[in-house]
């Protein structure tokens, strides 16, 4: 089997997941027209829409399967659709969010505001209505994304987030330290919610040592050495589940603080570290945390067991190549 991964990385998906497949014995290659900041470049080949169209159709013609992610295919207009269904060619679409996240349907599940997505809510149905005309299956990273993408497509997989915890050493918290680090790092701060988390740190200020960093505008590695030095990482606080910086962060050993919906949580295992908060919650839910080096200690242990157990790629690449072979 041979699958193509295009044409747009993220949070270094397709390249862990082309890398857990080839270790499969799966045949995968990755290709990203969307270059940013954060330089993701393991096991894809970076490259620009006008490059991945032309060569669009010798890459196509050998692929078994074509997984194509966060609403793009190989051209802007997807005008290879109709062909590659007619060719009898699998393919699947990997959601990721803002590509399918409307704002009506936010509002009936989410008590926060979130920022616009790429497009109106009616872009977004148009678009949906005519990828699910052409692809049968559609995976998410978890069911804060469902039940946006439910209703278009007759298959919907939920596959997590994938995290090479095998290249990542722990780090945990040091329950000696006295001056707990907070870190914070927001791609769009905005989503995350980051003035709820400045405002918390700012009322925290006289009841607890703690030193408060943000991490924003490195690249992915030097954000990763930069993760290693703190003890709590506060993540998204508005979206309603967790996303790659909080399960790098597990994988690093460390505290998460997040917002998990509880219809999300439901669908986690028993065993699911997060500590869950929200805007109105933060300063209490973040004050035991910087008071106790045990009590971090203790979490950091099951954040990297928990990244091991369900987010290693060896255990999402075996769930990916079991939703190719039921195509």
């Amino acid at each position: 089997m041979f699958v193509l991964h295009a044409p747009t990385e993220i949070a270094g998906q397709i390249g862990l997941l082309c890398g857990g497949l080839r270790s499969l014995g799966i045949g995968a290659s990755g290709y990203n027209w969307y270059q940013s900041y954060l330089q993701y470049n393991e096991n894809i080949i970076n490259t620009d829409s006008f490059e991945l169209a032309h060569f669009g159709h010798d890459l196509t013609k050998r692929a078994d399967v074509l997984h194509f992610h966060n609403g793009d295919t190989l051209t802007v207009g997807h005008m290879e659709l109709p062909a590659l269904q007619s060719m009898g060619k699998k393919m699947v679409m990997h959601h990721w969010g803002s590509d399918v996240r409307t704002k009506w349907r936010t509002r009936q599940l989410n008590r926060y505001e979130l920022p616009d997505s790429y497009f109106p809510d009616e872009e977004i149905d148009r678009h949906l209505r005519f990828l699910s005309k052409y692809i049968s299956t559609a995976i998410v990273q978890d069911y804060e994304l469902y039940p946006h993408v439910k209703d278009y497509y007759p298959n919907v997989h939920v596959l997590p987030l994938v995290c090479n915890t095998e290249q990542i050493m722990p780090s945990y918290p040091d329950p000696e330290r006295t001056v707990p680090v907070v870190l914070h790092a927001p791609t769009n701060r905005e989503f995350k919610g980051s003035k709820y988390v400045e405002q918390a740190m700012e009322r925290l200020k006289p009841l607890a040592n703690f030193k408060y960093q943000v991490i924003e505008h490195v690249s992915h590695a030097r954000a990763m050495e930069l993760y290693a030095g703190g003890d709590i990482i506060v993540d998204q606080l508005l979206c309603g589940t967790y996303g790659m910086l909080s399960v790098e962060a597990m994988a690093l050993g460390k505290v998460v603080v997040a917002y998990v919906r509880d219809d999300v949580r439901a669908h986690l295992p028993a065993d699911f570290p997060i500590v869950v908060a929200t805007p109105e919650t933060l300063d209490d839910v973040l004050l035991p945390l910087l008071q106790d080096g045990e009590l971090r200690r203790n979490i950091g242990v099951r954040s990297r067991a928990f990244a091991e157990q369900f987010h290693s790629v060896d255990r999402v690449a075996k769930q990916l190549a079991e939703i190719y072979r039921s195509l």
